[in-house]
């Protein structure tokens, strides 16, 4: 939708607004449990008639999603119990003789390639926990490298068609191929992550060091000393997320859905360590079974994505850009770099695989309003816009994304201290200046 002439009134697209930012407001300060805070901003859209109930249970809350997340958090929770993770952690501070930016940089390099050729969310599930074991053993905070990792996933996904998810959404709308992708922007995605590691470094690289003392007792220890004793369980669990993580990654090919795939994997995580849940329920401890759901962050996503579909569904994102081509007049350039800017706003404030599917038909509708005369090459360059500016707009916050938004989720289960007000304080001036490079880039190559 395009306007405010369907769905809730004017009013109620503008209070639908209002809530989001209020919202949006409240999860950044981190005053109040921002479980809660979703719930309670879904419940009032649904309440003022902003989003149709029906609509907003069926549409909007994408229970693929949800299951996928919430099959992977337990995934990631049992496959801990292994070891493994603490044992690749080991073997990362043994091999970078615990010199924090340079495990920075290679695990930001290599979350930046596995984005590209995987998908950001398998980057997120394979490194992160890695990742947070590792700054553990250093005793180092993990902000710094969970940004880096973050940004670099965000960014490289923009290189190919299989990265991202809205650029396998916008590959299939304007068929666009994987050669074509990667030539246009894949020297700019190398561009925008040497910016991204330079500042980095100039931020934290000074700060990151670890006591001679403590790098001498790190160093003693031996990796197989963190695998779990059961060897039925580590052997299980291993082969269980292995196989899944393998599934995940060929689930093209064998046209399975990624969310029956991850549930597929809990489960039989589950089945495989039973004997702890039968004591949970044996003890009746009802606390901690409602923790382990709050951990999941299932609610929490249920409510976003209830707010975010009561935005799209009030049409504020195409009102927005249909009136960003009224004021490009028609002009291809300068249509583009206003579409990068106002594409990289609206992901920035909200999930970007809805602001992707909202915009499409609106960037379609743009491109069969241009003359004739425009040319493909250029009107190809507004689908480039919608590419990068989603892939740097998703990392100026935390819920911009939904790797972000696991990723933070990961890191309040292991203490990483990553928090949204944090993280935006360091993120979003450097993807102003990603914004910046991104805009020169356009002006001389796109």
């Amino acid at each position: 939708m395009t306007e405010f002439s369907q769905g809730p009134a004017l009013w109620q697209a503008i209070v639908a607004l209002i809530i989001f930012a209020a919202a949006y407001v409240c999860i950044l300060i981190e005053k109040w449990d921002r479980m809660y805070t979703a719930l309670g901003g879904a419940l009032l859209m649904i309440m003022l008639g902003i989003v149709p109930l029906g609509k907003a249970v069926t549409s909007y809350a994408n229970w693929h999603v949800l299951l996928l997340i919430t099959s992977l958090f337990v995934i990631s929770g049992i496959f801990q119990k292994a070891g493994i993770i603490d044992y690749t952690a080991s073997h990362i501070l043994r091999k970078f003789r615990l010199k924090p930016i340079s495990v920075l940089l290679s695990l930001s390099v290599l979350s930046a390639i596995i984005s590209a050729l995987l998908g950001g969310l398998l980057a997120i599930v394979v490194l992160v926990p890695i990742l947070l074991k590792t700054t553990k053993m250093m005793k180092l905070s993990a902000v710094p490298f969970l940004i880096s990792i973050l940004l670099s996933v965000n960014i490289g996904g923009a290189a190919t068609l299989m990265g991202n998810l809205p650029n396998r959404m916008i590959g299939a709308a304007e068929n666009i191929s994987n050669g074509e992708m990667l030539i246009k922007l894949g020297p700019l995605v190398i561009i925008l992550l040497a910016i991204v590691y330079l500042v980095i470094w100039l931020i934290y690289g000074k700060k990151m060091i670890v006591a001679e003392s403590y790098k001498r007792e790190l160093l003693t220890l031996q990796p197989a000393s963190y695998l779990a004793s059961d060897r039925v369980f580590l052997t299980g669990s291993c082969l269980i997320t292995g196989l899944t993580l393998l599934a995940l990654l060929l689930q093209g090919v064998l046209g399975w859905n990624a969310s029956y795939i991850a549930a597929c994997g809990a489960v039989t995580l589950l089945a495989l360590n039973y004997k702890e849940l039968i004591q949970l329920f044996k003890r009746r401890d009802y606390l901690s079974i409602w923790q382990g759901l709050r951990e999941t962050q299932l609610l929490f996503f249920f409510g976003l994505f209830i707010m975010i579909g009561g935005l799209t569904y009030a049409g504020i994102t195409g009102f927005i850009a249909v009136r960003g081509l009224e004021i490009s007049q028609g002009n291809i350039p300068f249509l583009s770099i206003l579409l990068l800017w106002l594409t990289g706003f609206g992901s920035a404030m909200m999930d970007y695989i809805p602001y992707t599917a909202a915009m499409i038909p609106v960037v379609e509708r743009m491109g069969s309003m241009l003359p004739s005369a425009a040319g493909i090459s250029s009107v190809s360059s507004l689908w480039w816009s919608l590419i990068v500016g989603t892939a740097i707009g998703s990392g100026v916050t935390l819920l911009s994304s939904m790797t972000s938004m696991y990723a933070a989720a990961l890191s309040d289960q292991e203490g990483g201290g990553l928090t949204q007000r944090g993280y935006m304080i360091v993120a979003a001036p450097i993807s102003l200046l990603l914004f910046i490079t991104a805009t020169i880039y356009f002006k001389l190559f796109l």
